[in-house]
């Protein structure tokens, strides 16, 4: 099954997808405040950088695309310097934005949040929120229609800023009756879409209850709030399918002519769920898109959402995040292009790439102590382990007692390892030359003249770190000593055998 998962995922790449919706562009001023304005007692903020960021239905798009989808973006924009500054993050995220329309009249929408030691002191927002007029109207329809005969689903994502309008979805209730592939709708108020009659729609708690009519319970309860309800859902929002969102208490499916439930999926240990349900409609859209059951759909979309909560700030899932969360060892990447692929993104972030290497047989406490040492250079850390093959070459044929599956699953749950990929060498020459690491490090028990890998490391540019290691611990001495152990039992039993009195 996880093979068949990851079989999916990868297909992704073959998918195009339509997305339609409202753009907020996004930008967040950082800075410090460390004195009162003399005109007014507030503080003075002094600005030191400003990034940018898509929210709404661009953010959508991104996920999509960081899922490996080719996305169109159909939208409309004003003419400004905002609407400038979402395009570059939207192209710089492959998102394809030769569908967006611009208007001189309307004004980007933009949230501009300044922040101070990671507190928003103040958020300011702008753009035109009023529908968009007849004649772009017309022109979106016709860009839906046109765009629907290579696209292989269409997904609405609506936060009511004027681009979906009445008008707009009433004219398409006889287009999606004809329209053959998954339409899919994320929207603050599904009632606008029911004769669309979506094949799934995604409302989160609150928007569920707003359709409903229905007061907050306690959130133990919501789920069984929302599975009572199944049939009201079903009426009011037209649609085939819902996944109502709980954050941590997981989503509730209903689907028509069954008996709804709820999936488990959000870890509770999450960081940050902003931009989650963004996520979770991509994945779920791509999934409908592959024709998959509901089930593994909603499966797929919360294993997406999942991984984004994790991670602090709004975010997305990538292709190889979500293939490395279905595998049985997260951590451990197997497949040689996911690798290559995970190594590139952490070199778009900008992340210090820590590298070490070893056979890692019997995990004692002078291991932890060096990969805790080694996390702490840097980032991220990732280990090479010897395959069992090259573990016997590198420390005889005795070795390893414990197999390279056993040795991965203990490294991975050791908090300070990022990622684990095997190699099959004595030596991981070709490994670091892929990682091509900003910090290699190695136990005291090597100097740099005797390192066999210090003539590439030196050619890379790579930082080498030698780590003291603890004294009297090592691998072969608790061999030995189990060793011992076992021959004076064997004596033992002998002795006791024989009748004679065993030694103490």
């Amino acid at each position: 099954m996880e093979k068949e998962i990851k079989n999916i995922i990868d297909n992704f790449k073959n998918l195009k997808i339509l997305v339609v919706g409202d753009a907020i562009l996004d930008t967040y001023i950082y800075g410090t405040t460390d004195r009162i304005c003399r005109e007014a007692p507030v503080p003075v903020f002094n600005a030191e950088e400003e990034k940018y960021s898509c929210g709404g239905a661009a953010n959508t798009a991104i996920n999509l695309s960081a899922l490996g989808a080719e996305t169109y973006y159909l939208t409309v924009l004003g003419k400004d310097s905002n609407a400038h500054e979402l395009l570059n993050v939207l192209q710089k995220n492959n998102v394809h934005c030769e569908f967006i329309f611009r208007d001189k009249s309307r004004k980007t929408i933009a949230k501009k949040r300044v922040v101070a030691l990671s507190n928003i002191i103040l958020r300011l927002d702008e753009g035109t929120v009023m529908d968009i007029n007849d004649s772009l109207e017309e022109e979106l329809l016709q860009k839906i229609v046109d765009v629907s005969h290579f696209v292989d689903a269409i997904l609405f994502s609506d936060y009511g800023f004027g681009i979906i309008t009445d008008s707009l979805i009433q004219s398409l209730e006889s287009f999606s009756s004809s329209f053959r592939k998954p339409i899919l709708v994320d929207s603050r108020n599904l009632g606008r879409f029911k004769n669309i009659h979506p094949d799934a729609v995604k409302p989160n708690y609150e928007e569920t209850l707003q359709l409903l009519n229905l007061p907050k319970v306690a959130k133990n309860k919501r789920a069984e709030q929302v599975m009572n309800n199944a049939e009201v859902l079903l009426a009011k929002t037209g649609a085939d399918n819902i996944t109502v969102t709980l954050d941590e208490d997981g989503v509730v499916l209903i689907r028509k002519g069954k008996k709804p439930y709820c999936l488990g999926c959000i870890p509770r240990d999450s960081k940050n769920t902003i931009g989650a349900g963004d996520t979770f409609i991509s994945a779920l859209t791509l999934g409908l898109a592959s024709r998959l059951k509901m089930e593994t759909c909603v499966e797929i979309a919360s294993a997406a959402a999942a991984i984004v909560v994790q991670k602090a700030g709004t975010t997305g899932c990538s292709n190889v995040q979500l293939k490395s969360y279905f595998n049985p060892i997260p951590k451990y990447i197997s497949n040689n292009e996911e690798f290559l692929n995970t190594i590139k993104e952490l070199r778009k972030k900008g992340k210090k790439i820590v590298f070490t290497n070893g056979c890692f047989d019997l995990i004692h406490k002078g291991h932890i102590a060096l990969l805790d040492q080694a996390r702490e250079a840097g980032d991220v850390l990732i280990v090479g382990v010897n395959d069992d093959e090259s573990a016997r070459k590198v420390k005889g044929p005795d070795r390893p007692v414990n197999t390279l599956e056993d040795r991965i699953a203990v490294l991975a749950g050791l908090q300070s390892v990022n990622y684990i990929v095997s190699f099959a060498e004595e030596s991981p020459l070709q490994l670091i030359k892929e990682v091509h690491p900003d910090v290699f490090v190695k136990g005291s028990d090597y100097t740099e003249t005797s390192i066999p890998e210090m003539p590439l490391l030196k050619k890379l540019g790579c930082e080498v770190k030698i780590i003291k290691s603890l004294k009297h611990i090592s691998t072969t001495d608790i061999i030995q000593r189990i060793t011992d152990i076992s021959e004076e039992g064997v004596a033992k039993n002998e002795f006791r055998k024989s009748g004679k009195v065993v030694p103490v």
